[in-house]
């Protein structure tokens, strides 16, 4: 059917060879059946997405076959008195100035301006009348469509599978992504924690060992304290509680056995100000050498109270 029956024979012949029309029509028929053959065995390929194969047209009859070839011999006809007409058309008006383009320009302009409105004003000429005719010719464009149409779903699909392998790539690169960054991540946080744990036990150990240099000085300076007070002053004799210093006779009577050591006393006044920093205050009992406590006071290592000079403490060196 995608084939046009063309007329050999002019206008101004006589009638077709009915033998020849007959040919003519036996080879068109052929010639359907193979292009409908090869459209159902590509039509096979996509049952699923194309509409079912259309019904082989059937031969024209013997009438339109007539009325085909009596339209074409017309529109023959017609064309070979538009050439006639054409060729004794007087076409020296066309001017072919190559010094003045701008004439020529116009000249043409006004000469499409005629064609454009001759064919505005053209009636068309109506397609056949004849429904065996317009059928066979509507079936033809529609097996030109479906053609088309196979091929563009044919490059659809392969575009379609084109995308569909890129996705898959895609996706696939994308949970390898995922799983790297997973890993970097647990990755990071053990470092991190372990970072955290180092670190902890570094500060840790920096105390600890700062702890146990205080203490080791303190126990240097406690020592080195101890060993200036029994050489510089030592506890109290029976000597020194019968001197003159000794304003009592209760002391003098008491002698030095009650009596504490200088260390000792410093010893207690440090005690009382690292337990109880609201009250620092000690009371001075019998146990308490006079000389000592007056050393102390005279020197600036404790303070009485204000309002009672029985209790000393501390003095604040810190501050």
């Amino acid at each position: 059917m995608g084939e046009k029956v063309t007329v050999s024979n002019t206008g101004d012949q006589g009638p077709a060879d009915p033998r020849g029309g007959e040919k003519v029509t036996m080879d068109l028929q052929d010639q359907i059946m193979e292009e409908a053959k090869e459209l159902a065995r590509r039509a096979s390929l996509y049952q699923s997405s194309l509409p079912p194969p259309l019904v082989t047209a059937k031969p024209l009859s013997d009438v339109a076959e007539e009325e085909v070839l009596e339209e074409c011999n017309e529109a023959w006809r017609e064309l070979g008195e538009f050439q006639n007409k054409l060729t004794l058309a007087d076409i020296r008006e066309v001017v072919q100035d190559s010094e003045n383009p701008l004439a020529v320009l116009f000249a043409r302009e006004r000469a499409l301006q005629a064609e454009l409105s001759v064919q505005k004003n053209r009636t068309p000429k109506p397609l056949l009348a004849n429904n065996e005719v317009l059928t066979c010719l509507g079936k033809q464009e529609l097996q030109n469509t479906i053609k088309q149409l196979e091929m563009i779903l044919s490059c659809v699909r392969a575009r379609k599978k084109s995308l569909q392998e890129e996705l898959e790539r895609e996706q696939k690169w994308l949970e390898e992504q995922l799983e790297l960054e997973k890993t970097v991540q647990e990755r990071f946080d053990h470092q991190q924690q372990n970072f955290l744990v180092i670190s902890k036990n570094s500060e840790i150990q920096k105390l600890k060992s700062r702890l146990e240099k205080v203490t080791n000085r303190k126990d240097e300076l406690l020592s080195a304290l101890g060993k200036f007070l029994d050489v510089h002053y030592p506890p109290p004799s029976e000597k020194d509680t019968q001197s003159k210093t000794v304003r009592s006779a209760a002391e003098r009577d008491k002698g030095s056995a009650n009596f504490i050591t200088l260390h000792e006393i410093l010893e207690h006044l440090i005690t009382k100000a690292m337990k109880s920093p609201h009250d620092p205050y000690l009371e001075l009992d019998d146990t308490f050498w006079p000389p000592f406590v007056e050393a102390l006071l005279r020197y600036g290592v404790v303070l009485r109270h204000p309002d009672d000079p029985h209790r000393i403490r501390l003095e604040e060196f810190d501050q």
